[in-house]
């Protein structure tokens, strides 16, 4: 299998959506199985049609066809298996290569390097082992699956281990599928040569992550046998699964996330270093082909070598109390790289000094007396949630009234009860979405992961917003913190409708991570994320101002018109029942929509901000010359505050907007600036003062008012855009009642749907606290 690093994307792109399991899908390769009939007579490999149907049953959808070709002909190539030679074998290579070198110009054809057969490797030169490329003819079993006149099959196990390896699953079921893909015969035992697959297998994805797997496949190879308990030079079901569940480097190539102990354990992933860095547990540097590489805990940045992680030692932070205290002491740990010592200032050498989990700071071993036991959590105390103020639920008292017939999840959060600092803090909640921003979210999750409590970052991707907001309920003061783009943040707030907060709803600030961005620029947190320092992004929470945003509730009723309904205009169900950025109908939900099919048909073509920029702008083009919704005067009736918004003399437009923010389409302004108020209303006929007095109005995200504007064409997007113009004006209220007589493309924050003929209620729902930032300017209004 030689998947090419594109192709490796691609396909974990694919693999996060997955909708079936593959432990559930095994049982199809039987013999009474769907796909058994696509199988060779040794069942070890499949067709071009059965590999495609697998994927379509896999993930639910069709993958694009070049993509399926690309990952055929990449399954159907033998991979190259690395073996290394003794160091005898090493030596009497080297010589041979050098005599031939020298008699090479005066004995053509002398054939030195014997009989063996064996092809000279001159590339070693004088290192102390050689790596010879042969390819392993035996991955899949009989030599009669070569045959050139059969058609063309890929082998089946690298394919589901390799699909194994990226989709989301806990340890047991990997382990699982991994074994049964492995164990060829069904004996239920792994002999070597199935042993020798998998290790190859977890070689080719280390290659994928930039491991370097010289040191690694040694590991592997040795924790192999150690899994082999009774020494029978075979592995039962049982010693898979005990010895897998303590191998970490296997582990993390299967690619679970440890879940939090409070043991001590750690939670490893692979990281690289810039700058010098030693293993905690050896005390010697961390080495690489690429670079210098270890085993990094994620809580505590405890590291090591990839063989030295069996001799790490367990003392990884503890994330909440076992009983509820108020003094939290320094974590102490070696420093493994050189830093600053907070009290004398100089720099702290390599295993010079400590340093501290919770207060990040250094110090060295002849300062720490200086510097007092209890820790004051350093420069981010105003964010953190200390572990002593988390502790098991049914510690807090029988008359707190927040826990009684909560019916709590099997999240690990819904059994622990939080109680606020005693201090003027805010200890903020980190909602992340990892599928926005690309693999920006990843990182994010796991930097804030260290910057704070672990207990206050949630993967809204494993736990949604529910635990995280129930922990932080019964706190007096926090700050909300989401990571992801306007969908996210819609996702959040309405997830806080349906719980009860005895202190009041905690207020959101926004880390923008998605395509448009729109609230996050009217809040004043910028257009997208841009690798700047959480350190400063926290000053600016710290810094914040609050501010009250309306939001609206959204009721669709399909209506029974026989001339518009047709078996053809099927709709799609409405994504949101809330608008909190803005709703529309026409022009721009058709591009939008067009954007949202083309998206969920090939994922791995939006993958960059810019990317999605470009689709953007090719598929406004488009709709420029389709015009798809012109005439919308004719099909649409529309009621503000009770009064009719005659539309005949706007025949010109494709689309109407309602906006509850000041800005759509990633930082266009819609309502435009608002002309000075004049005092001669009175000379204008009545409909045209009506006009003037709207073109004075001014947009305000918290007055309990929603704008509604007309859109003439994708082009007058693109002007609106670049601020040549506006959008037309057509009325500010409070309810709005809409009726379609076709189907329109309709969005709501970004979202878009087709919606068949229909009847509209928009109405004020609440309004939302929300944090405003200083470091970006805010939109005009």
């Amino acid at each position: 299998m030689l998947l090419s690093p594109e192709q490796f994307s691609r396909l974990s792109e694919y693999a996060a959506y997955s909708r079936r399991k593959l432990k559930d899908m095994l049982s199809d390769f039987q013999q009474d199985g769907k796909f058994y009939s696509y199988l060779s007579a040794d069942g070890q490999t499949i067709n071009i049609d059965g590999f495609r149907a697998f994927l379509i049953d896999y993930f639910g959808a069709d993958l694009p066809s070049d993509l399926v070709d690309q990952l055929f002909l990449s399954f159907s190539k033998p991979p190259i298996k690395e073996r290394r030679t003794s160091l005898f074998e090493d030596a009497i290579s080297t010589v041979r290569a050098k005599f031939t070198d020298t008699l090479s110009g005066r004995m053509t054809g002398l054939n030195i390097a014997g009989t063996s057969g064996q092809q000279t490797d001159r590339s070693t030169g004088s290192e102390p082992q050689a790596l010879v490329c042969i390819p392993e003819d035996d991955v899949m079993g009989p030599k009669a699956a070569t045959n050139e006149s059969q058609e063309p099959r890929i082998p089946l196990k690298p394919l589901i281990c390799t699909l194994s390896l990226l989709e989301a699953d806990t340890p047991e079921n990997k382990l699982d599928v991994v074994f049964h893909v492995y164990d060829s015969d069904g004996n239920g035992f792994l002999d070597k040569s199935e042993i020798d697959g998998i290790i190859e297998q977890m070689m080719n994805v280390a290659r994928y992550q930039q491991w370097d797997t010289i040191e690694l496949e040694q590991i592997i190879r040795q924790m192999m046998v150690d899994i082999d308990y009774d020494n029978d030079g075979i592995v039962s079901f049982d010693e898979w699964r005990r010895g897998g569940l303590t191998n970490i480097p296997l582990l993390v190539l299967l690619g679970f996330d440890t879940e939090m102990k409070e043991d001590g354990s750690h939670v490893w992933r692979l990281r690289h270093f810039t700058k010098p860095t030693y293993c905690n547990a050896c005390c010697s540097i961390l080495v690489g082909w690429g670079g210098k590489q270890g085993l990094s805990c994620s809580l505590c940045k405890y590291t090591v070598h990839e063989r030295c992680v069996r001799s790490a030692a367990t003392n990884c932070i503890r994330t909440y109390s076992s009983r509820q205290q108020d003094k939290l002491y320094h974590h102490w740990q070696d420093a493994n790289a050189t830093a600053k010592c907070v009290k004398c200032k100089a720099t702290v050498g390599v295993f010079q000094g400590k340093g501290c989990r919770w207060c990040h700071n250094y110090v060295h071993h002849r300062c720490m007396s200086a510097l007092a036991q209890e820790c004051d959590l350093g420069a981010l105390v105003h964010h953190i949630l200390p572990p002593t103020h988390i502790f098991p639920a049914f510690l807090e008292r029988k008359t707190s009234t927040s826990l009684k017939n909560h019916n709590f999840g099997s999240h690990s959060a819904s059994l622990l009860q939080a109680i606020s600092p005693s201090n003027d803090c805010r200890p903020l909640l980190v909602l992340v979405n990892p599928k926005s921003g690309g693999k920006q979210g990843v990182k994010i999750l796991q930097k804030f992961e260290y910057l704070l409590n672990p207990r206050q970052v949630y993967d809204l991707s494993k736990t949604g917003p529910e635990p995280g907001l129930q922990l932080f309920s019964t706190l007096k003061n926090c700050n909300i913190l989401v990571c992801g783009g306007d969908g996210t943040i819609g996702w959040v707030l309405e997830s806080m409708d349906k719980m009860t907060f005895p202190h009041g709803r905690p207020p959101v600030a926004v880390l923008p991570l998605g395509t448009g961005n729109d609230l996050a620029r009217c809040l004043r947190w910028g257009g997208g994320y841009e690798n700047e320092n959480l350190h400063k992004i926290l000053e600016q929470i710290e810094k914040s101002s609050l501010i009250d945003m309306d939001r609206w509730q959204i009721k669709i009723e399909i209506t029974e018109n026989k001339n518009a309904r047709r078996a053809s205009e099927k709709g799609d169900s409405p994504p949101y029942s809330i608008i909190n950025n803005y709703f529309s109908i026409g022009v721009d939900a058709s591009i939008a929509h067009r954007f949202h099919v083309m998206r969920e048909k090939f994922p791995e073509k939006f993958n960059s901000r810019m990317r999605n920029k470009l689709w953007y702008f090719e598929l406004g083009t488009s709709e420029t010359l389709s015009s798809s919704c012109k005439n919308l005067h004719e099909q649409i009736d529309i009621l503000c505050d009770g009064e009719s918004i005659d539309l005949g003399q706007d025949a010109s437009l494709e689309g109407i907007a309602l906006l509850n923010i000041p800005s759509i389409y990633g930082g266009s302004n819609l309502w435009g600036r608002s002309r000075k108020s004049k005092s001669r209303m009175g000379l204008f006929p009545m409909k045209n003062a009506e006009k003037m007095q709207l073109q004075t109005r001014v947009q305000d995200i918290g007055d309990g008012l929603i704008e509604l504007v007309g859109l003439e064409s994708a082009m007058q997007m693109g002007q609106i855009k670049a601020g040549v113009r506006g959008a037309r004006r057509l009325s500010q209220c409070s309810t709005v009642v809409i009726q379609t007589h076709k189907s329109f493309p309709m969005q709501i924050d970004g979202e878009p749907w087709m919606q068949p003929p229909c009847i509209i209620q928009i109405t004020h729902k609440n309004q939302a606290k929300m944090l405003v930032g200083e470091s970006f300017p805010i939109f005009s209004l």
